[in-house]
């Protein structure tokens, strides 16, 4: 290889280093964090430098997931050679790092239903009679403008900063020697 070839070797390996730092590695970042989040809400926990399970909540089933909004609207956007991770529902920063203080509550109205069950008038393969639910309107009741005390534990399922979780970090390192490696 003539040091001409060399140079132009060298430039070209370069200008696909610079490609990938700006441009490749903060989407993957994203798309890594992401998954991360992920798993920290399929776990039940943080995955930190040890497992923390999250505090269990009075009603059963999944901790923190109730509709999934919380968990689907974790988004990243990148930008040369940055990615930010964020979370815009406005109850994310009080999970992840726990909230004691007190709180208002705007004044309501409460709907209180009840469900019965109809027949339709078709019948099942077994020939029972089908059955649908309906839901009616059975009280409605004025709520006044009050304060109330917030407990929230810290269940926490995003990264605050890079040192917060070394599997995250580690993630991150893989992804980039992996592409240093096909680079060089």
């Amino acid at each position: 290889m003539t040091p001409e070839q060399f140079a132009n070797n060298l430039k070209k390996k370069q200008t696909e280093l610079k490609q990938y730092v700006n441009m490749e590695f903060p989407r993957r970042a994203g798309e890594i964090s992401l998954r991360f989040i992920d798993g920290n809400f399929r776990s039940q926990g943080w995955q930190g430098a040890s497992f923390q399970p999250w505090q269990k909540n009075k009603r059963n089933g999944t901790i923190l997931v109730k509709t999934g909004l919380l968990r689907s609207a974790t988004t990243f956007a990148t930008s040369p050679g940055m990615v930010r991770v964020s979370n815009a529902t406005p109850y994310a920063a009080a999970h992840n790092m726990g909230f004691h203080g007190t709180v208002s509550v705007r004044q309501h109205t409460r709907r209180l239903m009840t469900t019965k069950s109809v027949e339709t008038g078709r019948l099942t393969k077994s020939g029972k009679m089908r059955l649908k639910t309906v839901h009616t309107l059975k009280n409605i009741s004025f709520v006044k403008a009050h304060t109330r005390n917030m407990n929230l534990p810290k269940r926490q399922f995003m990264p605050g900063s890079m040192n917060d979780s070394p599997i995250l970090y580690n993630a991150y390192r893989r992804e980039v020697e992996r592409k240093l490696k096909s680079i060089f």
